[in-house]
């Protein structure tokens, strides 16, 4: 009998003697007629009798209690199917260029795979998870200085006292005859730290320009942005019925790297305008720390790099099912072994000689679903033993098959812990159909993958699903602590200290003039202000403040605005506004 077994045991034993108790103060004569309680005359099988109703109402109850978390599985596959899903692990890939090769645009799509070994002989299949526009340019030169600065100088500069400066060189073109339009970028930091960095360039950079002998163009600095919000730069699988919100705080807090990849909206088109091989990118910033300015060097950022996760489609072992067991185990490969973890079941078909038939998920039909076809649930659990396994659960209502069928499946897979041996500097194996003119290496070790928590806490985190929307938030009593179990809901660590961080949230609802479309409107809406304290997250300000902004956004009804100011906690600094943003703007 497993410990969990006989703590069920114990408790049904202890309610059926006091139940007995009470019936015996209640009919003492045919309580004594059955030597019930008598503890030294008790009957033996009286006793045995007891104790066996209290084992089998123990492993009732049990059963009962383990069914319960598939059922709330079941719902979570239905509302947000991949909160239970394992979050795999990431890297970023940087392409190096062989300069005779690179002559014009090379385009690397999203979802191409790719392989990185690993010592042990095994190879590990990443998936990139970005558009990667492999421009024929390189950094041949990074640096910082203070003013006085020697060079001509945008007339919008005010405040500035330092400026970084990024040299970009043409590989054989020049720069009027490269087409492009964005120009990304990753920021790799001082010793693979990018947070000072990204915090510099997004709240102290007052101008940017580029320019070449006495050409100047500027840049207007709301379009270097950070890539973490946008829509089409999401890493962790979509589903149609996640609420997009969600989706960005889960990346945010799985992958905190992924601010790192940053982008000017539309400088292809000021590029085009020099006629040369050469030119330079001056971010003019304010308070630039004197240590920054000699770490400052080529290293810090990254052109051509691209995000990668260890996810990917496989088509499973089939199954051999004859209906004599609840549940199957799924496995991915057998000649593989624990190389791969299944992430999730996409599909199940049932195989026959006229080819498959597709399965539908339980959880998942309408009312217009034929009740009479049959249904699949796959269930998620650890054993004792500590690893995780899936089951598939078929149900045939009424016709069910005498003879056992064959089952196929599709799943999403990964290599679990393995792509963490992965050393930087690895260099990987593309598999899609593109000749690269280069390499890709790995820029840092793949990240540790984060593992869903099958808890009893699992049915609260559903409940706090359900109930998290801007109502709860807007009018909750504590709208501090209501933002902070919206955010820890979706943190994978058990600390989360951008929670902690919120010291303060206020409603203001107003009604204010705004611009759409040139045209000047007056509409209501409202005014979000929140207190942060700068010193648990230590430049991390201007990251989470953005996708706060973004996150805050996703609740904006189509004739009412949304505006959010950060203010921050014991620091002099100024607070941090955000445009007013209208529902209409963000349904278009």
């Amino acid at each position: 009998m497993s410990d969990q077994l006989m703590r069920y045991y114990e408790r049904e034993l202890a309610y059926v003697r006091k139940s007995l108790d009470e019936f015996v103060n209640q009919f003492p004569e045919q309580a004594g007629t059955l030597r019930l309680n008598q503890s030294a005359n008790e009957d033996p099988n009286i006793s045995r009798l007891i104790d066996a109703m209290a084992l089998l109402t123990a492993k009732t109850e049990k059963r009962i209690d383990e069914q319960f978390p598939e059922l709330v599985q079941g719902l979570f596959s239905l509302l947000y199917p991949g909160y239970l899903q394992v979050s795999p692990s990431y890297t970023v890939l940087e392409l190096e260029a062989d300069p005779d090769k690179l002559s014009d645009i090379v385009f690397l799509p999203n979802g191409s795979p790719l392989t990185l070994p690993v010592k042990s002989g095994h190879e590990c299949e990443f998936t990139t998870v970005s558009d990667l526009q492999i421009l024929p340019l390189e950094i041949t030169q990074v640096k910082a200085q203070a003013a006085p600065f020697n060079f001509i100088t945008p007339s919008q500069l005010k405040h500035s006292d330092s400026v970084i400066q990024i040299e970009l060189s043409a590989l054989e073109n020049m720069f009027s005859q490269i087409a492009f339009n964005d120009f990304n970028f990753y920021i790799r930091g001082f010793e693979n730290n990018s947070a000072s960095v990204i915090d510099l360039l997004l709240l102290q950079t007052e101008v940017i320009s580029v320019f070449h002998g006495d050409q100047q163009k500027v840049i207007e600095v709301d379009r270097l942005v950070s890539r973490i919000a946008d829509e089409d730069f999401q890493w962790l699988p979509k589903y149609a019925s996640h609420f997009k919100g969600y989706d960005l705080l889960r990346d945010y807090f799985t992958y905190p790297d992924k601010s790192a990849f940053f982008s000017i909206k539309s400088l292809g088109r000021e590029l085009s305008e020099f006629s040369t091989d050469k030119v330079t990118i001056n971010f003019f910033v304010k308070q630039l720390p004197a240590e920054f300015l000699r770490l400052f060097d080529k290293s810090v950022f990254a052109l051509n790099a691209v995000p990668s996760i260890n996810l990917f489609e496989t088509r499973g072992e089939p199954l051999n099912y004859d209906f004599s067991k609840l549940a199957l185990p799924v496995v991915a490969d057998v000649n593989a072994g624990e190389q791969l973890e299944i992430v999730s079941v996409e599909s199940v078909s049932e195989v026959l000689p006229t080819g498959e038939i597709a399965l539908s998920p339980v959880y998942e039909s309408g009312y217009w679903h034929d009740d009479k076809s049959p249904q699949w649930q796959a269930k998620q659990y650890w054993n004792e033993q500590g690893k995780r396994h899936i089951d598939l659960s078929i149900s045939y209502p009424y016709s069910q098959p005498s003879d056992s069928i064959v089952l196929s499946m599709m799943l999403k897979v990964c290599n679990g812990r393995t792509p963490c041996l992965v050393p930087a500097g690895t260099e990987a194996d593309s598999l899609a159909a593109i000749d690269l003119p280069g390499v890709l290496k790995t820029l840092s070790a793949p990240t540790a993958p984060h593992y869903p928590d099958l808890d009893n806490r699992m049915n609260w985190r559903f409940i706090a699903l359900l109930n998290s929307n801007f109502s709860s938030l807007l009018q909750a009593d504590d709208p501090v602590k209501a933002l902070q179990h919206a955010l820890r809901l979706c943190c994978p660590q058990t600390l989360c200290p951008q929670a902690d961080a919120i010291k303060n949230v206020e409603y203001q609802h107003l009604v204010s003039p705004m611009t759409i479309m040139q045209q000047t409107i007056f509409a209501s809406g409202t005014e979000v202000t929140i207190t942060l304290d700068d010193e648990l997250i230590a430049n991390q300000v201007a990251v989470f403040a953005h996708v706060l902004n973004h996150f805050y956004q996703q609740f904006c009804s189509f004739d009412r605005f949304i505006q959010l100011k950060i203010k921050r906690f014991g620091n002099s600094q100024s607070s941090i506004d955000f445009p007013k943003v209208h529902g209409s703007q963000v349904c278009l």
